[in-house]
């Protein structure tokens, strides 16, 4: 395998390459801008999607707690008017205008959280929709269901995770759409900074230029609480997935071995490269 590990600049997602490399490492991409803007997209539209997860699980804490817990400073929803239906089992989550969390993340808009039971609870299901609801400019639709189908209270949490007609739309109005079914496994620790997400299951929609994609992980997909808060690490940091798009390009994304980066490996037709993810606000050159 011929594999390229651009140590000496950071190709910045989408491509932008540096040509200050030493003599003895490759200074020519072997892979094309439009493979690496397919895991560039694949990064945004998991980590939009898991922010929301993130922000349910926030929202739901909060309110079983009874208003007994104080708001951690990393909480995603500290800046957010919260309101309980308790009535209509309803919890809205209202960023307003726009309200910047501690690692510089605005969020605006509205999140609607619909429930039937306490999260921790076997068979307990809730639902996220959303209400003109942008992440840094990026809009996110659709539902997103999420069913607790952990054996007792005393396992650790898993959900089946159902996305229903999901999209992001990115400032240039470009948009992609995504149907996804995850089981997703919560480890808990004692401070919830230090949680894990372990996702496994598949996708599929079409991208932002109009191809049919299908996504399968391959190997489970890590996210840990800990790397967004101390390094801002904004994808997982585990894991493999191969996304497939009409017309014949297959990408194998993989997010490494557990260490707390941003770095993605894309690879195909056997070459590889390293590309660091700076957020989807990057533009191609």
């Amino acid at each position: 395998m011929n594999h390229l590990i651009r140590s000496c600049f950071t190709v910045a997602v989408v491509g932008l390459f540096a040509t200050s490399c030493q003599e003895d490492n490759e200074t020519t991409s072997q892979l094309s801008d439009s493979d690496i803007l397919i895991a560039e997209n694949e990064a945004t539209m998991e980590s939009a999607f898991e922010d929301v997860d993130d922000i349910g699980y926030e929202g739901l804490l909060l309110f079983e707690s009874g208003g007994r817990m104080e708001e951690r400073k990393e909480s995603p929803i500290r800046c957010a008017t919260k309101t309980h239906d308790k009535e209509l089992n309803i919890i809205t989550i209202d960023f307003g205008d726009g309200c910047e969390d501690r690692f510089g993340k605005v969020r605006s808009g509205k999140i609607i959280i619909t429930y039937t039971d306490r999260r921790f609870v076997p068979g307990a299901v809730h639902a996220i929709t959303f209400e003109n609801f942008f992440i840094d400019g990026i809009q996110i639709e659709g539902t997103r269901t999420r069913t607790n189908i952990s054996e007792s209270t005393e396992d650790t949490l898993k959900f089946q995770t159902v996305l229903e007609d999901g999209k992001v739309t990115w400032e240039d109005g470009t948009f992609a759409t995504r149907e996804a079914d995850w089981i997703t496994t919560r480890i808990r620790a004692s401070n919830p900074i230090n949680d894990e997400r372990i996702l496994t299951g598949g996708a599929s929609g079409v991208t932002r230029e109009g191809a049919n994609y299908t996504v399968e992980i391959t190997k489970d997909i890590v996210w840990k609480r800990g790397c967004l808060s101390n390094l801002r690490v904004m994808v997982p940091v585990e894991g493999t997935k191969v996304k497939e798009v009409e017309g014949g390009s297959t990408v194998v994304i993989d997010y490494g071995d557990g260490t707390c980066d941003n770095l993605i490996d894309i690879t195909k037709d056997g070459v590889t490269e390293t590309v660091e993810y700076k957020g989807h606000k990057r533009k191609l050159h």
